[in-house]
């Protein structure tokens, strides 16, 4: 698991404002930081390849706010698409999957985030995505995983997170042979009912 991979990376070393920024004032020196940040990752993904039981690298990047992407896709197929396509191509050269997470509403670049190699997206929030129409276009072209609502699952009651759980493996798993991992859409909180989440883990197991 790697934290910051490109993006989240970035604003840490600039500071988020500072970034956004950058990209219209300063992309050359974006893109020289970003190269060099791309480099550290193809360094390391060896290392874990080398790794016994290492199946997979998990790489976070959040580039959804509730609405839309924090930048255009144009920007970001600029300065990112290319990158992470040869991230993805080191690791699967390693035999990795790519588990690749991203919160909030990446609609617009899940084509793109497929077309670089990634083998599964995380984490699906119902909150800010439309989940049937997502499976509907992409079903069977990446493994899925989360899509249950940790908001939601903190007021239903039991056998409401059950049906949720059911439906979301009915979108996003049953028809794409099972392709999917069943989770949470983000951290699950501490507020969640202990039924409800008895209720949560036995469903994964109904289907």
């Amino acid at each position: 698991m790697t934290h910051l991979a490109l993006f989240e990376r970035l604003h840490c070393l600039r500071g988020m404002q500072n970034t956004f920024e950058d990209f219209h004032l300063y992309p050359a020196e974006v893109d020289r930081l970003l190269g060099a940040l791309t480099d550290y990752l193809l360094e390391i993904i060896p290392l874990w390849g080398k790794l016994d039981g290492v199946d997979g690298v998990f790489l976070t990047d959040d580039w959804g706010t509730q609405a839309s992407l924090m930048i255009s896709p144009r920007m970001w197929r600029k300065f990112f698409a290319a990158r992470y396509r040869r991230i993805c191509d080191e690791a699967h050269r390693w035999g990795l999957d790519v588990i690749f997470h991203s919160c909030g509403n990446v609609t617009q670049i899940i084509g793109d985030l497929i077309d670089a190699g990634v083998d599964v997206l995380d984490p699906l929030q119902p909150e800010a995505v439309d989940i049937t129409r997502i499976a509907r276009e992409y079903g069977g072209k990446v493994a899925f995983c989360g899509g249950i609502s940790d908001q939601d699952i903190v007021i239903f009651t039991p056998a409401q997170v059950r049906d949720h759980v059911h439906r979301t493996i009915d979108i996003l798993g049953k028809a794409f042979g099972n392709a999917y991992l069943v989770g949470p859409s983000n951290s699950l909180p501490p507020e969640i009912p202990i039924e409800n989440l008895q209720a949560l883990f036995e469903a994964c197991h109904d289907q």
